[in-house]
């Protein structure tokens, strides 16, 4: 029989690894504690338990490197859906249910289901179409996407503050305060995701996967629409950059035509 290894137990092997790169510990136990989780929902032998430590030993080194696209509050869910997949691969035989339909896993291992910010490879591309973008223009736009902003935007809207009399100060502690809020929410509706992807690969009940589907694509919708919240309203550009709501959604509508040019997902790139 297997030794038991507590969940709390190989986060921190996992984030020590990391750091140091031996992998010597974390190799030891990590197969044990993935074998575990596939046990305590698969009805397995010891026999297949021990084929299934060995597997995951032989694919070790490439399951490691692709598990560090992952954070570590996600990366968990990918060794479980690892084992889950090697199990299939290996015992597919016996997994084809009564109606003969066999669920494929779809996992993508080379593009992680649960990044966070899953627009984050076009940023390069944004921040370089913002810099062809007038001053005014690419500052509205960041003001109101939360957009990267280049060293002289922002001593743009340093002046414009100062000329309106508000508190600069107050102003960026406003902002970094809705930014934190918004990856606090991100980060709650990218969970809700990855957590009914899980379940999705790992049920083969096909009135449950259709509910699990379902769910996921709420989750996602919530996501995006979390995305697509403006981080400073029309009234507030307006009011900081002492400009009429009527300028602002100008600048916008101009903006937007501008980067969608490039890439429509593009204003989720902050």
């Amino acid at each position: 029989m297997l030794p038991k290894i507590l969940d709390e137990n190989i986060l921190p092997m996992i984030s020590q690894a990391r750091i140091t790169q031996e992998l010597g510990t974390v190799k030891e136990h990590l197969p044990i504690w993935m074998v575990d989780r596939l046990a305590k929902k698969r009805n397995i032998s010891e026999d297949e338990s021990s084929e299934m430590v060995v597997t995951i030993l032989e694919v070790f080194s490439k399951m490691w490197i692709l598990s560090l696209k992952y954070q570590l509050t996600h990366v968990l869910g990918f060794f479980v859906t690892y084992v889950f997949n090697q199990y299939r691969n290996r015992f597919r035989k016996s997994e084809i249910p009564e109606s003969g339909e066999l669920y494929l896993q779809l996992w993508n291992y080379e593009v992680p289901a649960n990044e966070e910010d899953p627009y984050e490879e076009k940023l390069g591309l944004l921040k370089e179409k913002l810099e062809t973008l007038p001053a005014l223009t690419a500052l509205v736009l960041s003001l109101q996407f939360d957009l990267p902003m280049k060293q002289n935007t922002r001593q743009y809207l340093l002046w414009k503050l100062r000329e309106n009399h508000l508190d600069t100060d107050c102003f960026f502690r406003e902002w970094e305060e809705r930014r934190n809020e918004q990856r606090e929410m991100i980060q709650r509706l990218t969970v809700m995701i990855t957590r009914y992807t899980r379940k999705l690969y790992e049920c083969t009940d096909a009135n449950r996967r259709s509910w699990y589907g379902k769910q996921k694509k709420i989750w996602m919708l919530r996501r995006s629409r979390a995305l697509d919240r403006s981080f400073f309203s029309e009234r507030e550009i307006a009011k900081a950059l002492g400009i009429t709501r009527k300028a602002v959604r100008n600048l916008l509508s101009q903006g937007k035509h501008e980067l969608r040019k490039v890439g429509k997902d593009l204003l989720h790139s902050a």
